[in-house]
């Protein structure tokens, strides 16, 4: 996949826009509002914490950019915004009766086999580290998880996002090697590139070939 295939779209009219937005006006959010920001983000400390209510939603969405989605950092919020942290050891909504853990680790091994189909590869899923939600029509997720290479038992970090239209369809959006991880020994790129090499070699010679990193 190109780069500008993990953007994140931020036109409104487009049905894949990802754009951050509070989910109460400020005065009028209820009761337990602020019981939820603290399990977010611990608790506020306003000697460092003072942004306006503009300010805030420029930093979640610079950084919502900037990462494609997977690295925000949920400590600087104030408000509470439709762009949220999953709590991976409580049971998850749509989930149950499995912990978010279990349900995004199963879109993850999904996530990392149709990776393996596409690029020739045999990563096996270990874990979600984890995921970030955007509350929309639906719920795009963005999950960070550790896949390894059972051949030379290495680990490697992937991100996937994956859409759950309208809480009905599971669609897998991508999934990728982390960019800029250290101890990877080679980019997406020279993995597909060696893919297809290994893929036609494949073909060419009847030869039962493992992809790895």
């Amino acid at each position: 996949m190109a780069s500008s295939d993990y953007e994140i779209i931020t036109d409104p009219w487009d049905p894949k826009c990802v754009s951050a937005c509070t989910m109460y006006f400020p005065g009028k959010e209820p009761e337990d509002n602020e019981l939820l920001l603290e399990k977010i983000r611990g608790k506020l400390d306003e000697r460092i914490h003072n942004h306006t209510l503009a300010e805030e939603y420029r930093i979640m969405n610079d950084q919502i950019v900037k990462s494609q989605g997977f690295d925000v950092d949920f400590s600087k919020l104030r408000y509470l915004f439709d762009f949220q942290p999953a709590f991976l050891d409580e049971l998850y909504p749509l989930g149950k009766p499995h912990t978010g853990r279990v349900y995004f680790g199963r879109l993850a091994a999904e996530a990392v086999e149709i990776y393996n189909k596409r690029e020739g590869t045999s990563f096996e899923f270990v874990e979600v580290e984890k995921a970030n939600i955007y509350l929309n029509s639906g719920k795009f997720y963005f999950i960070t998880f550790v896949a390894k290479d059972p051949l030379h038992q290495t680990k490697v970090v992937f991100q996937a996002k994956v859409i759950h239209v309208f809480c009905r369809e599971i669609v897998h959006s991508f999934c990728r090697l982390k960019p800029n991880q250290e101890g990877t020994c080679e980019d997406e790129d020279s993995i597909a590139e060696k893919a297809s090499v290994r893929r036609t070699k494949k073909r060419k010679h009847g030869l039962n070939i493992i992809s790895s990193c």
